[in-house]
């Protein structure tokens, strides 16, 4: 499309110097690449492709070296790609139902949450995780050595109701989930967030800047009710067993980024912890309490987004040592995704990624895929009915 086009050219002229060989924009059009094809999936795999006739017809006419890879990403500001996905974003349809009060809310939801991907062993300021391999762990203990840590940095992600990326951040050891949550908030819109997210500071942050929260507490937090609030049918259809007014509270530690709001606590049944109910803290006072519990369960699909990132896409190792580096692939793992529902006008998912895998091969064109995709995602509606009635007959019975 023509303005990405555009934007690419300007980004070429960002840091052009006579004796550079690689530009921004085949930095690029190299993430994207592999992005699309699961055989690219480490630096050293990129650079031998791009010594093919086919990589250097595709990515120009520069066979590519680790190191000029690895210092353009050290180099190469991320935040330049921020205007291709504002842009690109403002093109995407609304390609959620909006029926009911749940489907309005949607467009200010913000589903925040975080998860790990692997960085190389020698990257500074990585997370170190302890490994979940127990039997290795066992045998370098008995061999005397300490036991194994994985290295992962952990990419904190703000969805909209479109469950299209808005935010990212990068963060490696000493930055907490809601200190990373804190640096990105829109005004007026309404975060969803789970345990993780317990923070004092957070929520009066949250609500200094107009924006509203529905968060998981844990069990710890105390909550000093002022006013039970009455529940109707579709509050018990929805498994809500109790909804009060009232003020958190705390230690005196936590007086100081205690928040002085009057909240809401929603506690609803968990059918799979039947023991531990679950436990809502909101400042949304005026909706329906059954509201509430539909708008947390909306939580759920950020864990589907990174469960098709890391599964279906097969994003799950960082190439660059460099934070920068890191927010440079991601925010063009962004741009991918944004192009999928662009071009398809549907949500992503493993088909339409393995399709247009192909278009980007050059295997199939856009057109080629457009009909198999719409006769495949007819066939997984009529398999989802099925199943649906099947569940239906059973609980009937």
């Amino acid at each position: 499309m023509a303005f990405l086009q555009d934007h690419l050219a300007r980004l070429h002229a960002k840091y052009d110097h006579g004796n550079r060989v690689l530009f921004y924009d085949q930095v690029v059009v190299a993430y994207l690449t592999m992005f699309f094809n699961p055989t690219l999936k480490s630096l050293r795999a990129l650079c031998d492709w791009s010594g093919s006739p086919q990589g250097q017809a595709f990515l120009g006419s520069t066979r590519y070296c680790r190191s000029t890879f690895s210092d353009a990403n050290a180099l190469m500001d991320a935040t330049l790609l921020e205007p291709i996905i504002d842009r690109l974003r403002r093109k995407i349809p609304d390609l959620q139902t909006r029926d009911g009060q749940l489907g309005r809310l949607l467009d200010q939801v913000r589903v925040v949450d975080g998860s790990f991907f692997a960085a190389a062993a020698d990257v500074a300021w990585a997370i170190h995780k302890r490994s979940s391999k127990t039997s290795t762990a066992q045998k370098r203990k008995r061999a005397g050595k300490s036991d194994s840590f994985s290295h992962k940095v952990r990419m904190d992600l703000h969805l909209d109701g479109n469950l299209l990326p808005c935010h990212l951040v990068i963060c490696g050891k000493g930055c907490s989930e809601s200190a990373s949550a804190m640096k990105k908030i829109d005004r007026e819109a309404i975060y969803i967030f789970d345990r993780g997210y317990n923070n004092f500071k957070l929520i009066s942050t949250l609500l200094s800047r107009n924006a509203d929260l529905v968060l998981r507490l844990n069990a710890p937090v105390n909550f000093d009710s002022r006013e039970d609030q009455i529940l109707d049918e579709l509050d018990r259809a929805a498994n809500v067993l109790t909804d009060r007014i009232g003020q958190l509270s705390g230690s005196p530690h936590t007086w100081k980024d205690l928040p002085k709001q009057e909240l809401r606590e929603v506690v609803i049944f968990d059918p799979d912890h039947t023991d531990k109910p679950i436990r809502l803290i909101t400042s949304l006072l005026d909706l329906p309490a059954h509201v509430i519990a539909q708008l947390y369960r909306w939580r759920w699909q950020i864990e589907l987004f990174f469960r098709w990132l890391k599964v279906h896409a097969h994003f799950k190792h960082m190439i660059s040592h460099s934070r920068n580096g890191m927010t440079m692939g991601f925010y063009v793992a962004v741009i991918a995704i944004l192009l999928m529902y662009l071009h398809t006008g549907r949500p992503m998912s493993k088909y339409a990624y393995n399709m247009l895998a192909q278009v980007a091969s050059g295997w199939a064109s856009i057109e080629d895929i457009l009909p198999i995709l719409e006769r495949r995602e007819r066939e997984c509606e009529l398999d989802r009915q099925r199943q649906a009635r099947k569940r239906a007959e059973k609980a009937g019975k």
